[in-house]
């Protein structure tokens, strides 16, 4: 009767510990899951996105630049432009800086919650901010200042680089994320 007892309390001690593992290894996995899904969220809905639209408007300023700004123009404002160079820059400005930047500054206002750590980096910040001054930029063009600039500066290569070593790093968690996953499943339901 004893040995009855025993082995009776033995199983149900194994079914209990089994099935707590089941379901610590379920917790995990749905973990897991949650996780895999915030990242591929924030690399398809925010900073794949905005990496496509920054590199694209980086070798856009890039060319800009190299066929059209003289060297002494570099990063001077207040220099009047000639008329056929005014013409050419507010092309550049309507057609190409303007709406990459507005598309960018809708991506982060409304992808906002997607952005890596608990605050918004400054940097992207000051990018909207940036991409805000260019609607005022184009509602006045002819009143605007003799640089026809935006009223913010573009916060340079600090916006791209954040967007690149974000998107970088979520990249790489994705594919720990996903190798766990495989190994997991390889070992089987019991880990």
């Amino acid at each position: 009767m004893i040995a009855a007892v025993v082995t009776a309390c033995a199983s149900i001690l194994i079914a209990i510990m089994a099935y707590l593992l089941n379901q610590r290894g379920e917790a995990r996995r749905s973990q897991r899951e949650a996780m895999i899904d915030q990242v591929g969220n924030q690399l398809k809905d925010l900073y794949g996105p905005l990496l496509v639209l920054a590199e694209t408007n980086e070798k856009a300023w890039i060319e800009y630049s190299r066929r059209h700004i003289l060297p002494t123009r570099v990063g001077s404002s207040g220099i009047l432009l000639s008329e056929l160079e005014e013409m050419r820059w507010r092309t550049w400005v309507e057609s190409v800086f303007a709406p990459t930047a507005q598309k960018m500054r809708e991506i982060i206002t409304t992808r906002g919650d997607l952005i890596i750590g608990g605050e918004m980096p400054p940097v992207v910040l000051e990018f909207c901010a940036h991409a805000a001054t260019y609607d005022a930029l184009l509602a006045n063009w002819s009143g605007a200042d003799p640089s026809k600039s935006t009223l913010i500066r573009h916060p340079g290569s600090r916006f791209l680089s954040y967007v690149r070593e974000s998107y970088e790093s979520l990249k790489v968690e994705q594919a720990l994320l996903l190798k766990a996953t495989r190994e997991d499943n390889r070992s089987g339901p019991h880990q």
